[in-house]
């Protein structure tokens, strides 16, 4: 009987929909696209290099459009209306055809989805709801034209992500795009079409997005078939997406039927969604959890893998039962983070490890823990977090850490009552972690982008010895190659550690790791959040970096008389470099490492002269890989506390890899840094 209501509701859908298909043709798209260089545009969409910007461009044609019409309409609606929006995007695709941008480039942007032509973020439809929301006036104060400046854009962004951060939380990729265009409109709508074609320069990363003035008038973009209105006719610059209205027509269908349509068409969502979410309770209480366990268990029809910890380590399945007596049923809590909460665990064997449970049962959450399960499995490096195995249940999902009895370096950094860190353990951890990190680049097979370097992702063990952890959402270089190309991908990470230029151009490198690690460089020295009181922690840190006097006031009072003014000159250093606005003006995490371990130890650069040639002559004519096998008893020199240990890793010399000796100063670098 459902299936059969469901047929007669489609089937008056339909039927109404072709009653008023006609007259909803004859209803013109508003949005007002003029000036608009979508010759440059078809230039870019040609190249498959180049799909990235591509995209920027095409959203950034639309969300201009959608701002002059917000400006000139008395609703300000954050886009068109709902019976207006297909025949916008028609009009649209038709006058991207027309000018040479194909049809895989638009669906490869996704056009009319992650690319609309009205905007809902969080329930706003409107500017003035967008205005009034929370923290608005902070974007509105940083995004004060003229922004051609680095600073004056970065700041913008950096306004804007905080603003976002506020608004929506950690939501999807689709909804963070949304609300950046609804962002976007919000703000442009106020200012005049320049100031607004400036800020969307900004926001979007793209440049050229007006046509520049030429000898010959643009054509109008009318349908192929249709003749030129009077209008169109008199006024050839005049760029619209207007289609000619028909002499003859009935102004009460107008209202009448698409009114009826709409009315018809919610109560039919309205009563489809209610049998969809009553089948769906009713199967969810039959048997949910066995399916929701035979799916999971597809990814692992694996026998579990060995993985390299020592003698005689195994990566293992834990049972349900087990992991829950471990855990005292799930009462020793030790941390909560966006994947889940994570609790001490103490099994029979003796074992003492971390166990962290999966809170949010999603495709994206079953993706993240089948990610890290096999990245783990086969990562082996001292300085990163071993996993010990896991466990999949009708009652959850859960990976089991090897426990890391200091916690993480955000815990000894900004909770009240611990004992803080002296400054040459904060030098050492920051050594550990660009070590982690050049593993992580350059001998991991495949090199990987972490994605997500932040102090509550760093763990310190009883030694104070730091560790990565949480890869979830690492992703790997093409092809393999330890020469990162930008790849486009969902933006991920966390607000404060994020490179704007990814956040921007959503191409991801290492540099975007670069970046975030300059981050926690100055998390150590400051002792302050990423952002605190509503302040972007590099924002903030400018007016002390700028200038050599009040570069003690950027230090953390609590490290007193053991602060190394040298050292911290090298540390301010290394962070203006990793924080570069553009990626390709950012050092490499090997050129990092170096000067870490120049600034931290005296002895360190009789050392680089000792090996030099005799690395060289090892590297001379063989090409680089992203394995980079040696011998496991190769004893690697580590500076900072003098410690001389055999390497860690199974695929690599990782542990204090010499070969951050070989690469030399960027010809890009700051003339402020030394050459390396």
């Amino acid at each position: 009987m459902v299936v059969h209501g469901t047929a007669v509701l489609l089937g008056l859908l339909l039927f109404l929909q072709m009653h008023f298909s006609l007259t909803m043709s004859a209803t013109d798209c508003p949005l007002d696209l003029s000036g608009s260089n979508f010759t440059l545009a078809a230039s870019i969409c040609s190249n498959r290099e180049d799909r990235g910007k591509c995209c920027r461009n095409i959203n950034a044609f639309i969300a201009v459009s959608i701002a002059r019409y917000a400006n000139i309409t008395s609703n300000l609606g954050v886009g068109v209306t709902a019976n207006l929006s297909q025949i916008c995007l028609r009009s649209i695709s038709e006058t991207l055809a027309m000018y040479g941008v194909t049809r895989n480039a638009t669906v490869f942007c996704g056009f009319g989805t992650k690319i609309p032509v009205n905007y809902e973020c969080q329930g706003r439809t409107t500017v003035a709801q967008m205005v009034q929301s929370p923290k608005f006036a902070d974007v509105t104060k940083n995004c004060k034209v003229p922004l051609s400046g680095e600073g004056t854009c970065r700041t913008c962004l950096n306004a804007g992500i905080l603003y976002l951060r506020n608004l929506i939380g950690e939501a999807d990729n689709m909804t963070l795009s949304t609300c950046r265009d609804a962002t976007f409109v919000a703000l442009a709508s106020q200012v005049d079409n320049v100031s607004a074609i400036e800020i969307a320069s900004c926001f979007f990363g793209v440049q050229g997005l007006l046509t520049p003035p030429a000898s010959e008038p643009a054509p109008s973009m009318i349908s192929p078939n249709a003749s030129p209105t009077p209008l169109v006719a008199a006024s050839p610059r005049q760029l619209s997406l207007n289609v000619p209205l028909r002499e003859k027509h009935y102004p009460y269908r107008l209202t009448l039927i698409p009114g009826l349509g709409i009315a018809v068409t919610a109560v039919a969502v309205m009563i489809l969604v209610a049998l969809i979410f009553l089948i769906r309770r009713k199967s969810r209480e039959l048997g949910d959890s066995d399916i929701v366990d035979k799916a999971s268990s597809k990814a692992f029809t694996q026998p579990p893998r060995k993985f390299l910890e020592g003698p005689s380590s195994m990566f293992r399945k834990f049972s349900y039962k087990e992991t829950k007596k471990a855990t005292d049923n799930f009462n020793t809590i030790i941390g909560q983070g966006g994947f889940g909460t994570v609790f001490r665990a103490q099994f029979c064997d003796g074992l003492v490890a971390a166990v962290k449970r999966m809170d949010k049962v999603s495709e994206q959450a079953e993706d993240e823990f089948c990610r890290e399960i096999e990245l783990l499995a086969r990562l082996h490096h001292r300085h990163l977090v071993a996993l010990r195995g896991f466990c999949i249940g009708k009652h959850g999902r859960f990976l089991v850490y090897e426990y890391m009895e200091n916690g993480s370096l955000k815990d000894h950094l900004h909770t009240p009552g611990r004992s803080p860190l002296s400054w040459r353990t904060r030098i050492q951890i920051a050594i550990d972690v660009a070590n982690a990190l050049e593993y992580l680049h350059f001998y991991c097979d495949p090199p990987l982008c972490h994605r997500d370097i932040k102090s509550s992702n760093i763990l310190l063990d009883e030694n104070s010895v730091a560790k990565v952890a949480d890869f979830g959402i690492a992703h790997p270089s093409k092809d393999g190659s330890i020469c990162f190309e930008p790849v486009n991908t969902d933006i991920r990470g966390t607000p404060g550690y994020m490179d704007p230029e990814y956040v921007v151009t959503q191409e991801l490198t290492e540099k975007s790791d670069v970046y975030s690690y300059g981050v926690v460089l100055l998390e150590l020295v400051t002792a302050r959040r990423a952002i605190q009181d509503n302040k972007n922690l590099v924002e903030w840190s400018q007016a002390f970096m700028n200038s050599e006097s009040r570069l003690p006031e950027l230090v953390d009072p609590s490290i007193g008389d053991s602060l190394d003014l040298d050292q911290l000159d090298t540390i301010v250093t290394i962070v203006r470099w990793c924080t570069q606005r553009e990626g390709r003006a950012r050092p490499s995490i090997k050129q990092v490492l170096r000067l870490l371990y120049e600034c931290s130890d005296p002895m360190h650069d009789g050392f680089v002269e000792a090996v030099e040639d005799e690395e060289y002559e090892g590297i001379e004519g063989k090409g680089r890989t992203s394995k980079g096998k040696t011998h496991r008893s190769e004893v690697i020199f580590h500076s900072g506390d003098g410690r001389c240990l055999a390497s860690s890793s199974s695929t690599s010399r990782s542990y204090c890899s010499r070969s951050f000796l070989l690469e030399t100063g960027s010809p890009e670098s700051p003339s402020a840094i030394p050459s390396i």
